[in-house]
């Protein structure tokens, strides 16, 4: 229409209203308004796709849509809804699908659980089951926890799993072909609680440890362990697959410090150390020396403070420890929770600097192996130490000194029985004490 012309006009002078058709046929009854078309129902049907999602029409151009594998249809819009499984090729619901890790792939359920397999160990999907028709795994899970026994071909866990010069076996294999002094990861044997004459205290603290150290031959480890066993009255020999090359876990039995002091074991770690094996010298994740306390030595606020206190001085416990935290060691942070809701409790793992998993026992995970005598004494002490300088001083105790750490070395300075962590300490720069200006 040319500008300023009138428009047509019908009876009594009234524009005359524009007759609509459907674009593709011409019908001009039961139209509908589709964006710019008008269309009748059929040709609407043959033309457009209904969202199965949000019901809205849309021309029928294949690269706007998809359809998921039960026929539904969905808008460019919609689809976004959807996630495409890259086993079937299908579009699916976004919450059904999960995630393939040795492939990186997203799956539909359907798929995952026909052709997938669920590890047993860490939860997650993988397409191949690396474990046995018992015990399904992942790849990482198998190499990180199990072996392949070399005799009768079954899986076994690490914590069960012997070795020798010729391969890894599981329990039984092992014993059928080897005698020596030492067990099982598993094995507990009866406690067997030593004090000394000398100790005086009503209500004593315990102290058993772990020590782990390997870097020989399956025989020289065999040979050490038969020069060191003395019958399992003061500790015992385990397996421990963690340990590089061969080697074994040194378990005490709950012993006070004053009968660790009576006891030879600078003579045990030198005729382990003389036989080649090496516990600090494995790197700082290979070998750990744990050092448990009696759980009833302390009440649980006790404890609460120890935990407190490690984790706010990590940065001079790590010189302690010889090792900055590791995975088998993590030192807890409040992130602006509570004390009490962080500190001096089960935290879902062992591996803690601190741990609080076992009934009977704390254990003290952050140190470093060693073989050195006078290291491992002095790590010894210090626990001690620890349990005894807590069970005397309060919270507000601490605070009230501005520096606890000072405070906990002044305590260790002040007893003879701790001499040796006086001279650790010492070399370490840390019973420095602070003079005001």
């Amino acid at each position: 229409m040319v500008s300023g012309e009138t428009p047509p006009s019908g009876g009594n002078n009234q524009p005359m209203e524009a007759i609509m058709e459907c674009h593709i046929c011409g019908t001009t009854e039961e139209l509908e308004v589709y964006g710019e078309f008008h269309l009748c129902p059929d040709c609407r049907d043959e033309h457009l796709k209904q969202c199965s999602d949000c019901g809205e029409y849309f021309i029928d151009n294949e690269n706007d849509y998809v359809i998921d594998r039960e026929g539904n249809i969905y808008c460019e819009s919609c689809r976004e809804n959807l996630s495409y499984c890259e086993h079937c090729e299908e579009f699916s619901s976004e919450d059904d699908f999960v995630h393939i890790v040795d492939l990186d792939e997203y799956w539909c359920d359907s798929c995952a659980e026909n052709h997938a397999y669920h590890c047993d160990s860490c939860g997650d999907w993988t397409s191949e089951n690396c474990g046995d028709s018992d015990t399904t795994l992942c790849q990482g899970c198998f190499e990180a926890d199990y072996y392949i026994c070399d005799d009768c071909g079954e899986l076994v866990h690490n914590s069960d799993a012997m070795s020798d010069d010729d391969g890894t076996y599981c329990r039984s294999c092992y014993e059928s072909n080897h005698s020596n002094d030492i067990h099982n990861y598993s094995y507990e044997p009866y406690l067997n609680f030593l004090s000394s004459d000398k100790d005086d205290e009503k209500c004593l603290a315990y102290l058993g440890f772990e020590l782990e150290a390997g870097g020989v031959t399956s025989s020289e480890r065999n040979d050490i362990a038969d020069e060191i066993s003395d019958g399992e009255d003061t500790f015992y020999l385990k397996e421990d697959g963690s340990i590089p090359e061969y080697g074994f876990e040194l378990v005490s039995h709950p012993i006070t410090l004053k009968r660790h002091k009576e006891l030879d074991w600078a003579g045990v770690l030198r005729q382990m150390s003389n036989g080649g094996m090496k516990s600090h010298d494995l790197g700082a994740e290979s070998c750990g020396l744990h050092v448990h306390v009696s759980r009833n030595y302390l009440s649980s606020y006790k404890w609460l403070l120890i935990d407190w206190f490690i984790s706010k001085y990590q940065s001079q416990f790590e010189l302690i420890a010889r090792r900055k935290e590791t995975h088998w060691a993590r030192f807890k942070k409040s992130n602006g929770l509570p004390v009490k809701d962080v500190y001096g409790k089960s935290s879902g793992t062992r591996y803690q600097a601190v741990n609080f998993e076992n009934a009977n026992t704390v254990e003290f995970r952050l140190f470093r192996g060693t073989l050195k005598y006078s290291t491992f004494m002095a790590t010894l002490e210090i626990v001690d130490a620890l349990v005894h300088w807590a069970g005397q001083v309060s919270i507000s105790d601490i605070l009230s000194t501005g520096d606890a750490f000072q405070n906990f070395t002044a305590y260790i300075r002040s007893s003879s029985l701790y001499e040796n962590a006086v001279n650790y300490l010492n070399e370490l720069n840390l019973m420095e004490v602070k003079k005001c200006a």
